[in-house]
């Protein structure tokens, strides 16, 4: 197959198809990362969605400010990744969040600016709504890490073992987002409680609106047909 025919077939992969499909593989095997190297795969699927992430940004305006971002949240990770924490955690708990916010908010506005409703619009639209989740995660970790005790329901010892804290505020941060509210993990402190109220405002807003926008483009663009 000739170099220019692979060019033209990855410029027809949707931007956002990428990035979701590492956002979905972190989602669904994060729990069974607890063997040992367990948080260097976690790692490692986190670089895949950085450069996909990137990708998906594309040649908008952001992506040199994107790009960077990218280069050194990976740097942080890797070096609390390589010291064992170092005093690092935090920040690279925040950083992420701090770049996966910037992430949907940089496709959320390119959604916003498009006139047509295609499979890149369908994915972009799905994809901003995961990665909010996973942010709301790293916030929530931070959380209880400054402030021990911030949730109650979390498993035994989790602060020694930052696989299970990372599953268990996954698990609560999705439940959060979409409003199914379980009740096993709880946010118990007056930092907690309205983070996780703005989370699942969030999470029917984003879908009320955004449903609201992709039907409303769809129909237009029917009648103009």
């Amino acid at each position: 197959m000739r170099p220019g025919s692979i060019t033209k077939r990855t410029r027809k992969i949707p931007r956002s198809a990428a990035l979701l499909l590492g956002v979905l593989v972190l989602i669904v095997i994060s729990p069974s990362l607890s063997f040992k190297g367990g948080r260097l795969v976690a790692e490692l699927i986190f670089d895949v969605i950085f450069m996909t992430g990137v990708y998906a940004v594309g040649l908008s305006r952001h992506r040199w400010a994107f790009a960077g971002l990218s280069a050194i949240t990976l740097a942080v990770r890797w070096t609390e990744l390589l010291h064992n924490g170092g005093g690092l955690d935090v920040l690279a708990l925040g950083l992420t969040a701090i770049w996966l916010a910037y992430a949907a908010s940089v496709i959320i506005v390119d959604l916003f600016q498009r006139s047509d409703v295609n499979s890149d619009t369908i994915l972009g639209a799905i994809v901003t709504y995961l990665p909010v989740g996973i942010a709301f995660m790293m916030v929530f970790q931070v959380l209880e890490l400054r402030y021990p005790g911030s949730f109650s329901g979390l498993p035994e010892g989790a602060h020694d073992h930052r696989h299970a804290m990372a599953s268990s505020m996954m698990y609560f941060s999705l439940v959060c987002l979409t409003t199914m509210g379980y009740g096993d993990i709880a946010p118990v402190t007056d930092f907690a409680r309205p983070l996780s109220v703005l989370e699942g405002v969030f999470g029917q807003l984003y879908l009320a609106v955004m449903i609201a926008r992709l039907v409303g483009l769809h129909i237009t663009r029917q009648k103009d047909g």
